[in-house]
Formats: structure tokens, C-alpha cells, sequence
């Protein structure tokens, strides 16, 4: 008679409450919540890094871009009367900066609808893909895969 209340009383300490977390289950949230920390703390790491190498290769391109466009500029070049024009548009191959991607469409369009038979250049899939649809006929060549 005595037994069963003994065993019901025990029994109850160990029951989880309506809504509460066991002390077994906070430690197992509070472990995950510092692993999250520790892979946050590596990718910001690694973004560091990979923002400030960007940066650095910007940086000489930009002195490339200035030295050219002065070239340009002292050589004092005209367009010939027959001249023909070219339309190349750069784009990468995969990625998320969609809006990049879909400005850039969007000016190519821009000028061929202009120049309607002006031949063009892709680099890269995104901006093929899109330009695809409204000129297939205006793309002379193709070119993907050049920065892997």
C-alpha cells in the first residue's frame, strides 16, 4: 500500500512539465548555440580575408584601368567612318548578385534594340541566358568557365 505513492512521487520529479525544458535539453541548446557561435566567428574569419584579398586585386586593377584609360585618352583615337561595332557583355558563370546580372542585361538590351544588328559577345552564363530569349540571332560567341 505504501509502495505505489513512493513509486508515483519519484516518477513525478523526473517528468518534464507541460512547456518546460528539461535541464538535459538546456544543455544540449546552450552546446549548439556555442558551436553556431564558433562557425559564425570562422565564416567571418574567412569573409575577412577573402573581402581584403578582393580589395587588393581591385586595387590593381584599378591602376590597370587608369593607365589604360589614359592611354586611350593621349592616343586621341577616332572611330572610322565604316567602322563596325561590337557589344560585349560580362557576366559571371553562377551567383547570387542577381541584380548585377540582370543590369547588365537590361543596358545590352538597351543598346540592340538601338542597334539591332549589332553582333555581340557573352562572357559568362547568367547574361547568355537572358539575352538568349530576346537575341539569339545577335550572339556570335559564347564564353563561359574563364575565372575557374
Amino acid at each position: 500500500m505504501f509502495a505505489r505513492p513512493a513509486v508515483a512521487a519519484r516518477s513525478a520529479v523526473f517528468v518534464q512539465s507541460r512547456n518546460m525544458a528539461t535541464l538535459k535539453e538546456i544543455q544540449v541548446r546552450l552546446k549548439s548555440v556555442t558551436n553556431i557561435s564558433k562557425i559564425t566567428a570562422s565564416m567571418k574569419m574567412i569573409a575577412s580575408t577573402k573581402t581584403t584579398r578582393a580589395q587588393r586585386a581591385m586595387n590593381v586593377a584599378r591602376l590597370y584601368g587608369k593607365v589604360s584609360n589614359d592611354f586611350v585618352k593621349q592616343a586621341e583615337v577616332e572611330k572610322a567612318a565604316d567602322a563596325k561595332e561590337l557589344l560585349v557583355t560580362v557576366s559571371s558563370d553562377k551567383g547570387l548578385c542577381g541584380g548585377i546580372h540582370s543590369s547588365l542585361s537590361r543596358q545590352s538590351r538597351k543598346y540592340l534594340a538601338e542597334n539591332p544588328e549589332a553582333p555581340l559577345v557573352v562572357l559568362g552564363d547568367k547574361a547568355k541566358v537572358q539575352l538568349q530569349r530576346a537575341y539569339p540571332n545577335n550572339i556570335r560567341y559564347s564564353f563561359s568557365q574563364l575565372g575557374s
